[in-house]
């Protein structure tokens, strides 16, 4: 198999590793396949996804090329190469975190960016090659970027194919953690994964979604879809705890 999915039942966390080093974890379609059969088969209690690489060479070097060069506009549209599966990660509800180290490009970029949260090692490296290929990215990676970063800087990173550093990444807001090693990267990862697993499961689910929507509705639809679903919360055995909680530590 090339990738495991490991479930840490005691903290609620499931962990997607990425294992194909021979291939730098290039997305086949092969391979995308069977990340969306794992993704598709997360038990419902799960509380959040951490997507990782099995080795230290990188996160997910890009597509698979000769698959590209095999295919003609034709093939890939009748074929519909790139379909529903490949936005697996877009499409989980709890939230998803992405540890990278080392090359996080095209598609492994676009996979970075599907997560809510990412933690990066200092050497990992950010970019969309595509451009040097006669091609542009297919994942989503204009849309992401640019609501990540706006529209100048990102026709700039996806117009050159330049490649994006750590440090850089963190000044332009794309990531959340720079750590200064693999090791450290991973801890931190787990950190934030542990603190979000001790929250309301829906909570997090319904701010994941607002946050979501934020990004393809108005101000004002927003703001209203954000209170409905603020009301609703009112009616969980969670918020009756947690306020319950609360007023008990008060008095």
């Amino acid at each position: 198999m090339l990738t495991e999915l490991v479930y840490e039942n005691e903290n609620d966390i499931a962990v997607l590793t990425l294992n194909n080093p021979k291939k730098l974890n290039a997305l086949s379609s092969e391979f995308v396949k069977e990340i969306y059969q794992r993704i598709s088969s997360i038990k419902k209690e799960t509380k959040v996804l951490v997507v990782k690489s099995g080795f230290a060479k990188a996160f997910a070097a890009g597509v698979n090329v000769q698959e590209i060069h095999d295919n003609s506009y034709e093939s890939a549209y009748l074929d519909s190469f790139i379909d529903q599966t490949w936005e697996a990660v877009t499409n989980v509800k709890i939230p998803v975190i992405a540890a990278v180290s080392e090359y996080a490009l095209g598609g492994g970029f676009e996979l970075a960016l599907m997560c809510d949260i990412i933690v990066a090692s200092k050497n990992a490296v950010f970019g969309f090659p595509e451009v040097n290929l006669g091609i542009m990215p297919g994942m989503g990676g204009t849309q992401f970027l640019t609501r990540a970063v706006g529209t100048k800087i990102a026709s700039e990173i996806l117009m050159t194919g330049r490649f994006v550093k750590a440090d850089e990444a963190l000044q332009l807001g794309l990531i959340n953690y720079l750590a200064e090693n693999d090791d450290e990267m991973l801890e931190k990862t787990m950190e934030i994964a542990k603190n979000i697993a001790k929250k309301s499961i829906m909570s997090t689910r319904m701010i994941k979604e607002a946050i979501r929507l934020s990004q393809d509705v108005g101000l004002t639809q927003g703001i209203k879809s954000e209170r409905q679903m603020f009301r609703s919360l009112f009616s969980t055995s969670f918020k009756q705890k947690g306020t319950e909680e609360f007023l008990n530590k008060k008095k």
